[in-house]
């Protein structure tokens, strides 16, 4: 058999999962596969960890490790660049730097793209910690921060992890206290409270009798932002209504990365996000690429999240391997995810129930299978042991 040529576009958890598993499995079955990564970042970050460093609880090298540890390590080429199109026709990703990459198989684990010039002022008038840079920015706002109004904002949904802005409110109140700052805390968020609890009931009822304990914490949903005016520290709502804030930290609105916008990998449903297939995570256009990655993750009807990114990048590789062994293997997506949050008092362990659904997508049944402050622990202890797992 011919040798097979693999590429990964991104450095991040989806690529690390999938490609350690392919590696790994070829190895053993010797089968001789030719592994490519192609990212524009010399660093492989572990994103959920950045709240983390923008509330003074982690370092920056606490988040985040060479790509080039685990490409070595796992026998892959490292190619840092940028990727400018895929051309899925011929088989064929282009770079910046003028490369054509050609492929047998294509994981296209590229994340998102925040959106910031959907909302004007919305960037310079906001803190928030989905990047690294971001997180170090939001840092030393909040260390500048002498108490007032602290504003949770949530221009759109789904956003890339939907329980960050739950989680975040009993984080703030708490780093409040721990440094004798008057705090209030508001949520405001572009979901109706109905269809919150209409759609997460039982995470919704929970959630708000977590906050309630906590205190200082209000909700404000249904709001749809029309602009933000750093100037005045106002937040316009499209109702006609305003509000103003001394801190200001948001969710960013998210789009597919540039590369691929106008391509048919888009979801025509909602061209916010890739479309891709439940269990298999399989293009719906295309036998031969993969799109495990969190920003198609709404297009199966799973949370835009790293956890069910992890699980995708597993039943994704393993599809693979089953066609390199020429055996029928396992989708190995599991029936229940299990997700833990951090709320700054306490810890949350959510749960959702998962099946396979017609059309190719999943169906989800959230609920909070336990809190507890021991939680709070369990979770750094796993962000952390990713990094330094990664560390030579």
């Amino acid at each position: 058999m011919a040798v097979k040529r693999i590429v990964y576009i991104g450095g991040g958890p989806c690529t690390l999962v999938s490609l350690r598993r392919i590696a790994e499995e070829t190895k053993k079955a010797g089968i001789e596969v030719e592994n490519i990564v192609i990212t524009k970042d010399k660093y492989h970050y572990f994103p959920a960890f950045f709240p983390d460093v923008a509330l003074g609880e982690a370092e920056p090298d606490d988040v985040r490790a060479p790509v080039e540890n685990f490409t070595s390590e796992l026998g892959a080429k490292l190619y840092l660049d940028e990727v400018t199109r895929v051309d899925p026709a011929n088989r064929v990703v282009e770079t910046k730097s003028g490369k054509r990459v050609e492929y047998d198989y294509l994981f296209i684990c590229a994340g998102t793209r925040y959106a910031w010039e959907e909302y004007p002022g919305l960037r310079e008038a906001s803190y928030h910690n989905y990047t690294l840079e971001g997180a170090l920015e939001l840092r030393k706002a909040l260390a500048g921060f002498r108490g007032g109004d602290i504003v949770v904002l949530v221009p759109e949904f789904p956003h890339r992890c939907p329980g960050y802005p739950f989680e975040v409110l009993g984080r703030l109140v708490y780093h409040a206290k721990r440094r004798g700052v008057n705090a209030n805390v508001k949520l405001v968020h572009a979901v109706p409270m109905d269809a919150a609890l209409s759609h997460l009931f039982d995470l919704a009822v929970n959630w708000h009798r977590i906050h309630q304990e906590i205190g200082n914490i209000e909700y404000i949903m249904g709001k749809q932002l029309e602009r933000v005016d750093p100037g005045s520290k106002t937040i316009f709502f499209k109702d006609g209504e305003s509000m103003k804030y001394d801190l200001l930290i948001t969710a960013p609105p998210c789009r597919v990365p540039k590369f691929l916008e106008d391509t048919d990998f888009v979801f025509k449903k909602d061209p916010r996000f890739l479309d891709t297939t439940f269990p298999t995570f399989r293009s719906r256009k295309y036998d031969d690429v993969f799109i495990p990655t969190d920003s198609a993750m709404p297009s199966v009807n799973l949370p835009f999240a790293g956890v069910p990114v992890h699980y995708a990048a597993v039943a994704a590789a393993d599809t693979v391997l089953s066609e390199l062994k020429g055996a029928s293997g396992p989708i190995l997506f599991p029936d229940v995810l299990t997700i833990v949050l951090d709320f700054g008092k306490t810890g949350v362990l959510v749960t959702f129930d998962v099946k396979e659904a017609p059309g190719g997508v999943a169906a989800t049944k959230p609920y909070i299978a336990i809190t507890h402050p021991m939680i709070k622990l369990l979770k750094y202890s796993f962000y952390a042991g990713w990094i330094k797992s990664l560390k030579k």
